[in-house]
C-alpha cells in the first residue's frame, strides 16, 4: 500500500513517473512544468533523469487550489464528463492518502473543482500544453509526425475522445499522420469522397465559420477556421467503424493552404457540443503553429545538412582528376544529396549525341532511347534555360513526348537534370530520377546548379588533364592549391592564399587580386615585392570595369600575356608609379557560372617574363580561384538563410512560450499589460498600441500604449477622424508600412508632422469581424519592420484574439456568479462574502435588512410575473434610496440587505428611513403600483457593527431580529438591533425565502 501523501518526509523524492502519478496528469504534462520552471526539480545524474521533492509537489497542489497564481501551472486537463477535475487530481490522490483520507489539500482541491469552473481551465491548459510542444526542447524536434504523435495522445487523453487523427492533405488526396484512440486510419485517395474532413477544407480561408448540427453559420474564432460536426447516424464516416458517432472535423492551417484536418470522434452515445468546436478550433490552430515549428526546424537542419554535404561533395569532385572516378563519385553523390532512385551523368559527344558515361539504376534500353538528345524534352529545354528544370510526373509532359514510352517502361516519375556547361561550350547533363512524385524546391534547384558547376569545372580540369599529360606535375599542385582554397569561406582569406601560393606554379615580383563589386574591380590581396610596387595601396589600385588593362579583361572575359605592359594602348600607369617601365603581366579573368567575380593580374620586371604555358596555368588556376569565391559567396549566402531562419524559429518559440502565459490569464487588463509588455522582446519597436471598438460608439477607444510617443496613441478618436487603424478595421487586413512618412492612410500628430518609420497594424478579429487593433511602430528610415517580423505579429495577434475572448467570457461568467438573474443586484453568496470581509477589516458599518410584506398575495392576485416585475423594481428603487457607497444585495425571495460602509446606527436609521418611504411609495397614489391595487410595504431591521454584533453571523442575527419584530408589530416599519434584544432568548438566524428563478413571460 502507497505511504500516504502527508505522512512522506517532505525531502523524500519521487521520479517523473511516479509524480505524475500522484498529480493525477501524465509524465509530458510534468515534463512541461518543468521545464517552463513552473514546478522545481533536480538533476540526479549526468545523464540528466529528474526527482521532484514531496515538500515542493505539496506547495504546487497547494498554490493550484488557492488559484494558480503567474509561475504555478493551471490544474490538469479535464475528463470529458462532469465531475472531470476530480477523477483527473483528487482521485489519484485519494489512493496515495487513502479512501478515508481528507486532508486540508484534498479538500481545497475538491472545493476548487465544485465551485469554480475547471473544464475552461482545463481546456485552456491543454491548448497551452499543446502550443508548448514546440517551445520547449523535445527530442522529437524537427519531426513534425512525433510532435503530432504526441499532441493526438493529450487530446484523447486530456477530453475523452473515443479517436483524435491528425490528416495531412497530400496531392489531393487525405493522409493519417497521427492517431490516438481505438480506430484504424488510412489514407484516403484524391477523387474519392472525403466525408466530413472533405468539408472541413472546403473554405478554410474564407471568413471564419463554423457549422453547426443543424446547419447553422457560428462564429469559430479567427479566420481560417471552419469547423464541421456530424451527429451520430447512418452514413459512413472516413474511418471503418465510426458510422454513427459524432464527429468534429477542424481545417489545421498551413502557410499557403490547408495543411490537414484536425477529426474528434466522440464516444458511443455522446453528442460533440459547442465548447468542443471551440477547442478544435484552438487546437486546431495550435497545431498549426507546432507544425510550421517543426517543419520549420527540419527545413533548416535540411539545408544546413545539404550545405554541408555540398562542401564535402565539392571536396570530394575537386580532389580527383581521373573522370571516371569523377563521374562515378558524382552520381553516387547526387543519389545520397537528393535521395534520390535513379542518376546518371551524360556527356556530349562530337556528333551530339548524349552518353551516358555513369548511370545508376537506369536500363540499358532506356539509356539507348535518350542517346539521341532529342528536341523537344526537359534536357533540351534545361540546356536552353542554362539553369536545372524538373517535371513532376514526366511521362505526361509534353516536352517528353518523344520518349514518352521509354519512360513508361522504365517507370519512373519525376526527372530532374542540370545542364554542364564550360562556358559557352555543353558538357554534358547531369540527370536525377525519382520513382515517386518529387517537387523538387527551391533549395534543391539551388543545390543541384551548384552541383551541376562544380561539376561542369571537374570534368572540364579532367579532360584538360587528359589532353595535356605534360602538366601533369603542374596540375597536381594546382589541384593542391584549389582543394585548399576550396575550404575557405572568406573572399579575403582566398584573395591572400591566391597570392602566397601562386609561385609555387609561376614565378613573378608583384601580384594582385581583384574582386568585382558593382562596376568596379576592388583589390582584396596585394603583394609588391620589386621597387616601386612595395607603396601600393587599395585606393591606387582600385579601377573600374573597361578602366585600364585590367578593367578590359574583366569586361571582354578574355586572358592576356603582355610582353611589355607599359606599351600596350589599353594600360594605364598607377598615380605615383614609373611611367615606360620594363614589365611583363599576365592577366586571367576569375568566371563563374558566365559571370566575371574578379581579375588575377602578375607582374614581373622586364620584357617577355611570361610564357604561354604560364597565362595557361594562371587561367586554369583562376578557375578554381572563381569556384572558391562562388563557394564563399554561396556558404555566406546559405548562413545567412540559415541565420534567418534560426532567428525566426527562436521568435516563433518566443512568441509561443508568450503565447501560453497569455492564454492562461484570464484577467483582461493582465492580458493587455502582458501584450504591450512582451510584444518588444520578439519584435524590438519603439511604440506599441491596443485599441478596442467601442460596442456604443462605434469609435476605436485606447486601452493600452507603451513607448515614447504613448501618450499620443492614448488620445482618443475623435467622431469622423480616421487614421490608419480605422482603416485596418475598417477591412480587417494587416498592414505592413516600411515608410509611414509617405503613406497617406497614417494620421500623423499635429505635434510631431510626418515622422520617419515604419508600421505593422493588425486587426484583432472576434467573431469574424475586426473589433481591436495591434499597432507597432519602429521609427527611423534605416531600421525598419522585415517581412519576418510582420508574419509573426500576425500570429501573434491572432493568440491574442483568442487570449482576449477568453478573458471577456471568463469576466462575464464570473459576474453572472456574482448576481442575481431577476434583480440584476449581488446575490446572497456574494453578500455573506462582503459581509466576512467587512467584519474581517474592523471597519464600522451598518445593516439594513429588508422583508416585503403580503408579498404572497401579489403573487397569488397578479401571478408571479407581476412579482418578479415587482421584485425588479424594488431592486431599482433600492439602489435609487441608498447612497452612491452603499451596497445592495438580494438576501432571498422577498428579501434585501443594504451595507452600508462606514456607517453608524444613526447614519443607517436616515438611510433606511429613505429606503421604506421609497418602497411604501411604489404603492401609494400616484406610485407605479398604485393602479393595480398593491399596497407596497416593507419591513426594515437595523444593526451596526461593532455596537450590534463583532462577528458576521451576529449582526445578521441581530438585523433579522429587528427585521422580525417590524414585521411583528404589524409591518411597513422600522425596527433597531436595539428592539429586537427582547426575543435574544428565543429567536435564532432564520434561512432566507428561496430565490426562484424568473417566470417566463406569457405567451
Amino acid at each position: 500500500m502507497p505511504t500516504p501523501f502527508t505522512q512522506r518526509p517532505l525531502d523524500a523524492t519521487l521520479s517523473v513517473t511516479k509524480a505524475a502519478r500522484l498529480l493525477g496528469v501524465h509524465p509530458n504534462t510534468i515534463r512541461a512544468w518543468s521545464d517552463a520552471g513552473r514546478l522545481r526539480y533536480y538533476r540526479i545524474n549526468p545523464r540528466g533523469d529528474r526527482r521532484y521533492r514531496m515538500g515542493d509537489l505539496q506547495r504546487f497542489l497547494a498554490a493550484a487550489v488557492n488559484g494558480a497564481p503567474d509561475g504555478i501551472a493551471t490544474p490538469p486537463p479535464r475528463s470529458p464528463r462532469r465531475g472531470g477535475f476530480q477523477r483527473a487530481v483528487l482521485r489519484p490522490l485519494e489512493r496515495v492518502l487513502g479512501a478515508d483520507h481528507e486532508g486540508p489539500v484534498a479538500a481545497g482541491l475538491r472545493a476548487e473543482g465544485d465551485a469554480g469552473d475547471p473544464d475552461r481551465a482545463a481546456d485552456l491548459a491543454l491548448i497551452a500544453d499543446l502550443a508548448s510542444l514546440a517551445a520547449m526542447p523535445r527530442r522529437t524536434e524537427g519531426d513534425p509526425d512525433a510532435t503530432l504523435q504526441a499532441a493526438v495522445r493529450r487530446i484523447r487523453d486530456g477530453r475523452g475522445y473515443h479517436l483524435v487523427v491528425v490528416w495531412r492533405v497530400v496531392d489531393g488526396g487525405l493522409e493519417p499522420r497521427a492517431v490516438a484512440g481505438s480506430g484504424h486510419a488510412v489514407a484516403i485517395p484524391a477523387g474519392t469522397d472525403r466525408g466530413i474532413l472533405g468539408r472541413a477544407l472546403d473554405g478554410p480561408y474564407r471568413r471564419e465559420r463554423g457549422v453547426t448540427e443543424a446547419g447553422e453559420e457560428a462564429g469559430t474564432g479567427r479566420a481560417e477556421a471552419h469547423a464541421v460536426v456530424e451527429s451520430g447516424g447512418a452514413g459512413s464516416g472516413p474511418i471503418p467503424g465510426t458510422a454513427g458517432a459524432s464527429q468534429l472535423a477542424v481545417a489545421i492551417e498551413g502557410r499557403s493552404a490547408a495543411w490537414g484536418v484536425l477529426h474528434l470522434v466522440g464516444r458511443a452515445g455522446s453528442r460533440l457540443a459547442e465548447d468542443d468546436q471551440a477547442f478544435a478550433v484552438a487546437a486546431a490552430r495550435a497545431l498549426g503553429g507546432t507544425i510550421q515549428i517543426a517543419e520549420s526546424a527540419a527545413e533548416t537542419d535540411h539545408q544546413l545538412h545539404r550545405a554541408d554535404a555540398l562542401r564535402r561533395v565539392a571536396q570530394d569532385i575537386g580532389s580527383q582528376l581521373d573522370l571516371d572516378q569523377i563521374l562515378s563519385g558524382l552520381v553516387d553523390h547526387a543519389l545520397v544529396l537528393f535521395e534520390a532512385d535513379r542518376a546518371a551523368v551524360f556527356l556530349q559527344q562530337p556528333d551530339g549525341r548524349a552518353i551516358a558515361e555513369v548511370a545508376r539504376g537506369l536500363s540499358q534500353a532506356y539509356l539507348a532511347a535518350v542517346r539521341e538528345f532529342p528536341s523537344p524534352s526537359l534536357p533540351a529545354a534545361a540546356v536552353a534555360a542554362r539553369r536545372p528544370l524538373f517535371s513532376v510526373g514526366y511521362r505526361d509532359d509534353p516536352r517528353g513526348a518523344l520518349v514518352r514510352a521509354a519512360v513508361v517502361q522504365e517507370g519512373f516519375d519525376t526527372l530532374c537534370t542540370a545542364p554542364l556547361f564550360d562556358g559557352t561550350r555543353l558538357l554534358g547533363l547531369l540527370n536525377v530520377y525519382h520513382d515517386r512524385p518529387h517537387a523538387w524546391s527551391e533549395s534543391e534547384l539551388d543545390t543541384m546548379s551548384a552541383l551541376a558547376t562544380q561539376t561542369s569545372l571537374a570534368i572540364k580540369n579532367a579532360q584538360n588533364y587528359a589532353r595535356m599529360a605534360a602538366w601533369a606535375a603542374q596540375l597536381q599542385s594546382i589541384q593542391q592549391l584549389g582543394a585548399r582554397l576550396s575550404r575557405l569561406t572568406n573572399v579575403n582569406e582566398i584573395g591572400l592564399a591566391i597570392a602566397n601560393e601562386l609561385r609555387q606554379l609561376i614565378d613573378y615580383h608583384n601580384v594582385r587580386v581583384y574582386r568585382r563589386q558593382g562596376d568596379d574591380l576592388i583589390p582584396v590581396a596585394m603583394q609588391g615585392q620589386v621597387g616601386e610596387y612595395v607603396d601600393e595601396t587599395p585606393e591606387q589600385l582600385k579601377v573600374a570595369i573597361g578602366e585600364g588593362i585590367t578593367g578590359w579583361v574583366a569586361e571582354h572575359r578574355i586572358a592576356q600575356n603582355l610582353p611589355d605592359a607599359a606599351k600596350d594602348p589599353r594600360a594605364s600607369t598607377i598615380p605615383g608609379t614609373e611611367e615606360d617601365l620594363d614589365e611583363s603581366m599576365l592577366l586571367a579573368p576569375m568566371i563563374h557560372e558566365d559571370q566575371v567575380l574578379g581579375v588575377v593580374v602578375l607582374s614581373k620586371l622586364g620584357l617577355s617574363q611570361f610564357r604561354d604555358d604560364d597565362l595557361r596555368l594562371l587561367v586554369i588556376y583562376a578557375s578554381f580561384a572563381a569556384q572558391a569565391m562562388a563557394n564563399a559567396d554561396s556558404t555566406q549566402l546559405l548562413r545567412a538563410q540559415s541565420e534567418a531562419l534560426e532567428r525566426q524559429l527562436r521568435s516563433q518559440r518566443a512568441l509561443l512560450r508568450i503565447t501560453e502565459s497569455i492564454l492562461s490569464t484570464l484577467d483582461p487588463r493582465q492580458v493587455l499589460d502582458q501584450i504591450a509588455e512582451r510584444i518588444g522582446t520578439i519584435v524590438p519597436c519603439d511604440n506599441i498600441a491596443i485599441e478596442a471598438v467601442s460596442a456604443t460608439t462605434g469609435l476605436l477607444t485606447p486601452l493600452v500604449a507603451r513607448g515614447i510617443h504613448a501618450e499620443y496613441y492614448l488620445e482618443p478618436w475623435a467622431e469622423g477622424e480616421t487614421g490608419i487603424a480605422t482603416w485596418v478595421v475598417d477591412h480587417d487586413e494587416p498592414v505592413l508600412i516600411l515608410d509611414q512618412s509617405t503613406d497617406t492612410r497614417v494620421n500623423h500628430s499635429p505635434e510631431l508632422g510626418p515622422v520617419a518609420g515604419s508600421l505593422i497594424v493588425v486587426p484583432l478579429g472576434s467573431r469574424g469581424r475586426a473589433t481591436g487593433v495591434l499597432t507597432l511602430e519602429r521609427l527611423g528610415a534605416a531600421d525598419v519592420f522585415t517581412p519576418d517580423e510582420f508574419e509573426l505579429v500576425k500570429l501573434f495577434a491572432g493568440q491574442v484574439s483568442i487570449a482576449l475572448q477568453n478573458a471577456e467570457v471568463h469576466r462575464a461568467v464570473e459576474i453572472k456568479a456574482r448576481t442575481d438573474d431577476l434583480t440584476g443586484l449581488l446575490n446572497h453568496g456574494t453578500f455573506r462574502e462582503w459581509l466576512g470581509s467587512s467584519v474581517a477589516a474592523g471597519d464600522p458599518f451598518s445593516l439594513v435588512m429588508i422583508d416585503l410584506d403580503d408579498f404572497k398575495a401579489v403573487n397569488d392576485a397578479l401571478g408571479h410575473q407581476a412579482g418578479d416585475r415587482l421584485l425588479a423594481d424594488i431592486s431599482r428603487v433600492l439602489v435609487s434610496a441608498g447612497r452612491d457607497t452603499d451596497h445592495v444585495f438580494r438576501y432571498g425571495g422577498d428579501e434585501f440587505v443594504l451595507l452600508l460602509p462606514r456607517t453608524h446606527a444613526a447614519a443607517a436609521l436616515s438611510v433606511a428611513e429613505r429606503v421604506l418611504a421609497a418602497v411604501h411609495a411604489m404603492g401609494s397614489r400616484g406610485g407605479p403600483w398604485h393602479y393595480k391595487g398593491v399596497a407596497v410595504s416593507a419591513s426594515l431591521g437595523v444593526a451596526s457593527f461593532p455596537t450590534d454584533g463583532v462577528s458576521a453571523d451576529a449582526l445578521l442575527l441581530a438585523a433579522d431580529r429587528a427585521c422580525f419584530v417590524a414585521k411583528r408589530s404589524g409591518g411597513g416599519r422600522i425596527a433597531t438591533a436595539e428592539e429586537g434584544l427582547a426575543l435574544a432568548g428565543e429567536f435564532s438566524l432564520k434561512e432566507p425565502t428561496p430565490v426562484d428563478s424568473p417566470s417566463a413571460p406569457a405567451a
